[in-house]
């Protein structure tokens, strides 16, 4: 492994909300410092992870006062948020060889693409599209929580 791993935004909130699969979300980023793997993701992550938080505020499941601790929180996890052209273009060009219906996903596994390093996310729907073509795409569900 490189040092690098790419989370998305559905595996990345976990880490502050308390959801299924939080566990081992957590799981997953205690293993990751042990080994000094570092969570990357593109910038993408930080408006999907406040619009998650938003929703959740919006319909009356957190106040907005914890919905903004939250994403304070998420944002002091030090993941590292990488930009480039190349994601996006990339991400386009994986969106059309694996015919998703949008690209928000494949910016992810563009960064993980041009990185050489796996992408974990806890979307199903997006793991079950890309999972026979793409092995370094990683479901979240597939763990266990280890000595738990």
């Amino acid at each position: 492994m490189n040092g690098y791993v790419v989370v998305d935004a559905s595996l990345a909130i976990k880490w502050v909300l308390n959801e299924p699969y939080a566990d081992e979300a957590l799981a997953l980023a205690s293993e990751w410092a042990s080994t000094e793997t570092r969570p990357v993701a593109p910038c993408l992550l930080l408006a999907e992870a406040t619009n998650v938080l938003h929703r959740r505020a919006v319909l009356g499941h957190i106040s907005p006062a914890h919905a903004k601790e939250l994403l304070t929180g998420l944002l002091d996890i030090g993941i590292e948020v990488s930009e480039s052209r190349q994601i996006h273009i990339r991400a386009l060009e994986l969106a059309q060889q694996l015919k998703t219906p949008a690209v928000y996903d494949t910016h992810y596994l563009a960064l993980a693409d041009i990185l050489g390093c796996d992408l974990w996310t806890a979307d199903e729907q997006f793991f079950n599209l890309v999972r026979d073509r793409e092995p370094r795409v990683k479901w979240l569900r597939q763990l266990t929580v280890r000595g738990g």
